[in-house]
């Protein structure tokens, strides 16, 4: 059995410095309070303070440590077989409108970047939504032609680098992986100074709309003309959306793997149980990430048992010896799959 960290530990939390900014001391007013320093929180902001906006980016524990600092950092369009699924319930014009969103994000990573010069591991690089079961290699076909009615540049390939015996599988190109906190921890840094501020270890509690908007805090108040919720669910849930979705735990393993073997493509299967692989640059080699095991959050009273399965199938396909990093990430499954 394949001895697994004692203390699971996030890749991109272990491999970055801890953030240190203050939490609020005193009352502020600014244009803007964001709440929630995840990649959506931080993004709204950085944009807010580039318009001209004075922006609060409000966050309870530490920067980039939430669902961003645990994810398997893939920035794709390509989320398992989901285009038959919106052209059924939203029409060929809603499935364009999600592909082109997902779409437009990867580009806008991309332009960060190289705008700001940041050193984050981006990669650009082909997504699979793959298949060992030739049950699934029509769906998969169907669902290749769905991505290029949604104007993604996607084809039906039964090729991959896998060391698996794959049936079939969407490609799509064009796609990204990076590091998220090298990335997002760069543009944190930038957003104080000129009547902005980070505040950390500061929980937002509730948000007064009577007049000008109050966030109340555990620290203190803050004043705002607007305020972005950009929380795990929003705290504010206005449109009751702790009904329409469910929060759903997934774990992951990391190993060093030998060049030889590794991949550069981006994988998750439509078989169940899910896995996705993906690698990433690691002291000048490469790290494997296998992710998996979902469930519903709560349900399950043996997490070490889903590490324990992720780490054998790691072993067995991809050979790879001692795990060295180990986390679990949240994210929350809404009814309609939007």
């Amino acid at each position: 059995m394949t001895r697994l960290p004692n203390r699971p530990t996030s890749f991109w939390i272990a491999s970055t410095d801890d953030s240190d900014f203050p939490s609020l001391a005193e009352p502020v007013s600014v244009d803007v309070a964001v709440l929630g320093a995840g990649i959506v929180g931080i993004t709204a902001a950085r944009e807010l303070k580039r318009a001209g906006k004075a922006v609060a980016l409000v966050e309870s524990h530490r920067v980039v440590r939430g669902v961003t600092g645990y994810t398997t950092a893939k920035i794709t369009a390509g989320h398992n077989v989901i285009y038959q699924h919106l052209e059924r319930h939203f029409g060929r014009d809603g499935a364009r409108a999600y592909a082109q969103a997902n779409q437009a994000a990867i580009e806008h990573v991309a332009t960060v970047v190289s705008e700001e010069g940041i050193d984050c591991d981006l990669e650009r690089t082909a997504n699979y939504v793959y298949s060992e079961a030739k049950g699934e290699v029509e769906t998969l076909r169907r669902e290749a032609e769905a991505c290029a009615r949604a104007g993604l540049p996607a084809s039906f390939v039964e090729m991959t680098e896998l060391p698996l015996d794959v049936a079939g599988a969407v490609r799509l190109e064009n796609q990204a992986q990076f590091h998220p906190r090298k990335y997002l921890l760069p543009l944190v840094a930038s957003l104080p100074g000129d009547g902005s501020h980070v505040f950390e270890l500061t929980r937002a509690l509730d948000v007064d709309e009577s007049d000008s908007c109050r966030v109340s805090t555990d620290r203190g108040e803050i004043r705002a003309r607007d305020v972005i919720v950009a929380t795990h669910l929003p705290i504010l849930d206005r449109g009751l959306f702790f009904a329409k979705s469910h929060p759903t735990r997934e774990y992951v393993v990391a190993a060093r793997i030998d060049e030889a073997r590794s991949v550069r493509g981006m994988y998750i299967s439509s078989d169940a149980p899910t896995r996705s692989v993906r690698t990433t640059p690691c002291d000048g080699g490469r790290l494997l990430i296998v992710g998996g095991e979902k469930h519903k959050t709560g349900q399950e009273p043996r997490p070490d048992e889903r590490y324990e399965r992720l780490t054998a199938w790691a072993r067995e396909r991809f050979g790879v010896e001692a795990i060295e990093y180990q986390w679990s990430t949240q994210d929350n499954f809404s009814v309609d799959r939007v």
